[in-house]
């Protein structure tokens, strides 16, 4: 190699590392921003600007980019009568407002309210005028409104109980009919407020009208109740002041008037407790006052109403003593046995857990106690309680050691699963080609949905923050439970004696 060859490689190998420090030494830095010089110290970065960080190596000094740390916003804040929400990001104080579309009000009932709900409480009542409008009707008169319930007592939006009167002191009803159900002054407002459908009570009272509609047998006294006897109700938009006070359902009101009690040896008994010895037919009613006990009785027909609880402690003696061939052959001198085998099937196809001792109706027209569907929003595996979303495999029927389990825990149910196994299976099939099929769930599930326009759930959302983010894909947790639930059930019973 000549010198003036060696010359020009030695060039070209300076020329390289000078490059390669030069790459070093700016190639992290983004394109555009201007580049730090040697000697700069590290810049933190800012909620929407880079910073970098100056490192020194062998002598030199390189620069690493810091991406942007983004905002850390506070809570949402609701504003302008419910139509928009904003916050604020605690380190920069950018404030971040979001406008909800304009709510279609003519596509749903609207109840207006004027007044002050200070002081209200499950005794105390606040009265307001009211109007309500929709397709079919509009009305003005003054509602007097009191809270409702017990586990909702401390959530951020309240059910309450209103009643219709002409006048602010509650002297004279305002008697409404809405639907088919009849003359009625006392409605409930449900708030609904963790089941962010809305739908869950609704739609299972629509399913358990369709599981009694399709019963061989139906007692004429229930034939002519609403809904057969669960609670109906329908979507509604409230108003307090002029400002959304967010989306409800106007139901029926639990209570003699909706199982159209008369005088006489007719009674309403109710379970208030989920799981003790009491409520799971595994001891003796003790009916004390003031809810004090597990069962209640809601309503009798006479002033003396003893022969309801001896009635009632009847059925549960003949649960704990009899044995399965008198069981068999005597249930029905208490208590309704297809409806009750209905009931179980029920609750077990919706997930309701609970309902096999909270929760429980039991009516009697004078003849034998008849089971009937209450209080369904955890249906399609709500836990509403914590809240999270239950999976399709819990609550199902087992069975171990040659006894068959309803996952109740109570022994009503538990003795009906294994004494009329053979009935319980066949009715499975029968209403699982109807009432229970798919087509039939998830077509409840669309009515109700078609009944209510997406930006009603927005306002609700936005106007009671605090709710876990998962609860707002509800649509698609039920479309996907339904289906993966009643395979489950299926499989169960094609099983046979087997299973």
């Amino acid at each position: 190699m000549t010198l003036s060859e060696l010359e020009k490689s030695f060039g070209r190998i300076f020329f390289c590392a000078l490059l390669l420090q030069c790459v070093l030494l700016f190639g992290s830095c983004a394109i555009g921003e201007d580049l730090p010089g040697r000697g700069s110290e590290s810049k933190a970065p800012t909620c929407t600007e880079s910073g970098y960080k100056a490192i020194e190596e062998q002598g030199t000094i390189r620069f690493e980019q810091i991406p942007p740390a983004g905002h850390r916003y506070g809570e949402w804040a609701v504003i302008d009568g419910g139509t928009a929400r904003t916050r604020t990001c605690l380190v920069c104080g950018y404030e971040e407002t979001i406008r909800i579309s304009t709510v279609p009000e003519e596509l749903l009932p609207k109840l207006e309210m004027s007044g002050s709900l200070d002081g209200i409480g499950k005794k105390s009542r606040a009265a307001l005028k009211v109007k309500y409008t929709d397709p079919e009707q509009s009305f003005e008169c003054y509602g007097l409104l009191t809270l409702q319930g017990h586990s909702t007592f401390g959530m951020p939006k309240k059910n309450y109980t209103i009643r219709f009167y002409d006048d602010a002191e509650g002297v004279k009803k305002h008697k409404v009919t809405f639907r088919s159900w009849g003359r009625e002054h006392k409605y409930i407002l449900k708030a609904n407020y963790t089941d962010v459908s809305q739908c869950r009570n609704l739609v299972g009272a629509e399913i358990w009208a369709d599981v009694v509609r399709a019963r061989h047998i139906i007692p004429e006294r229930l034939s002519a109740l609403p809904a057969f006897g669960a609670v109906d109700g329908f979507p509604v938009a409230v108003y307090l002041n002029g400002d959304f006070f967010g989306l409800y359902t106007l139901n029926l009101h639990k209570d003699d008037d909706l199982y159209k009690m008369r005088d006489g040896q007719e009674a309403l008994v109710i379970c208030n407790e989920e799981k003790t010895d009491e409520s799971l037919f595994r001891a003796p009613a003790l009916f004390m006052p003031n809810n004090e006990s597990d069962w209640e009785i809601e309503y009798c027909g006479t002033d003396d109403d003893s022969w309801a609880k001896d009635s009632f402690n009847g059925l549960i003696s003949f649960v704990m003593e009899s044995d399965d061939q008198a069981f068999y052959e005597h249930l029905k001198d208490h208590l309704d046995v297809d409806a009750a085998i209905d009931y179980l099937i029920f609750i077990w196809a919706l997930g309701l857990e609970h309902s096999g001792a909270k929760d429980l109706v039991m009516l009697m027209y004078g003849d034998v106690w008849i089971p009937s569907a209450y209080d369904m929003d955890e249906a399609f595996g709500l836990d509403a309680a914590v809240p999270a979303f239950r999976a399709p495999e819990d609550f199902l029927p087992s069975m171990s050691d040659g006894v068959r389990y309803s996952g109740t825990g109570s022994l009503l149910w538990d003795r009906i699963l294994n004494v009329f196994y053979a009935s319980v299976r066949e009715r499975y099939f029968e209403l699982r080609s109807g009432p229970l099929s798919d087509v039939n769930l998830l077509g409840c599930v669309d009515r109700f949905y078609s009944q209510v326009p997406e930006s009603f759930y927005d306002y609700d959302w936005y106007l009671y923050p605090g709710r876990p983010e998962f609860l707002l894909h509800m649509d698609q947790q039920i479309r996907q439970y339904i289906p993966a639930r009643m395979a489950l059930l299926d499989d169960l019973f094609e099983g046979g004696d087997d299973r």
